[in-house]
């Protein structure tokens, strides 16, 4: 069952200083806490309801403990979550494979934009994302449930775009999204390299312009009066022309 004082911690962890101090997230939702089953998470904590495991009984390999739906709701940051939640144990990726293709999210401070690229890059087999520090949090609950679970497999580094640039070998192209540039033929069946996408009101930060680098462009309608794409929507272009060419 899950106590009051439980209840109340879970909650609590909806906030940034209380996921730092406590080093744990919340996941919530049953699709979202299947997610947990393939990944090597550490689940701290985990309640479902009778009614998710009998929608989903492959949830019983997590071991949950059973509550009620009303207590579930009471922990859940969602407004129609009854079914499960879990606390899990944070960890962020930490090496830089500069062989592969790597997405560099630089100040995107939208959850929702957050969660839906890294969902985004899930599916198009992008090898590894950056968030420069003044990105929105990764653990954010609005993020998790932005990635539909696919949080579990793509965990971004985090670094600022200094030590980025200062550890980027020679030789790693920087392709640099912006409104007056290259065609997207430059990114086309991209094998390595970064690909960086800013926020929709500042862009990305001059301090790429001190280093050697491409800029591109997603074209618009001649017709078009529209003065940007959101940077999810960008980003699942670009996506989609790194890997089909």
């Amino acid at each position: 069952m899950l106590s009051k004082n439980k209840i109340k911690f879970i909650k609590s962890l909806q906030q940034k200083k209380n996921r730092i101090q406590s080093d744990v997230f919340v996941v919530e939702g049953r699709k979202g806490v299947l997610s947990l089953l393939n990944s090597d998470f550490e689940i701290k904590e985990i309640y479902c309801s009778e009614s998710a495991l009998k929608k989903s009984p492959d949830l019983n390999a997590l071991n949950p403990t059973i509550a009620d739906e009303l207590s579930i709701e009471k922990a859940s940051g969602l407004k129609s979550n009854k079914e499960a939640i879990a606390v899990v144990s944070q960890k962020l990726s930490e090496q830089i494979n500069w062989n592969k293709t790597i997405l560099f999210l630089d100040g995107i401070s939208d959850p929702g934009n957050l969660g839906t690229i890294i969902r985004t890059i899930d599916w198009f087999g992008i090898d590894q994302v950056v968030c420069s520090e003044e990105c929105v949090e990764f653990y954010n609950p609005k993020v998790i449930q932005s990635t539909m679970g696919s949080f579990s497999r793509k965990i971004p580094v985090v670094k600022t775009v200094e030590s980025f640039l200062r550890e980027k070998p020679k030789g790693v192209r920087i392709f640099l999204t912006c409104l007056n540039g290259e065609s997207l033929d430059a990114v086309s069946s991209m094998s390595s390299g970064v690909l960086v996408m800013g926020s929709e009101s500042h862009g990305v930060s001059n301090l790429w312009e001190t280093t050697e680098h491409t800029k591109i462009t997603i074209a618009s309608s001649p017709n078009s009066k529209a003065d940007s794409l959101n940077v999810a929507v960008a980003t699942s272009i670009l996506c989609f022309k790194i890997k089909q060419g």
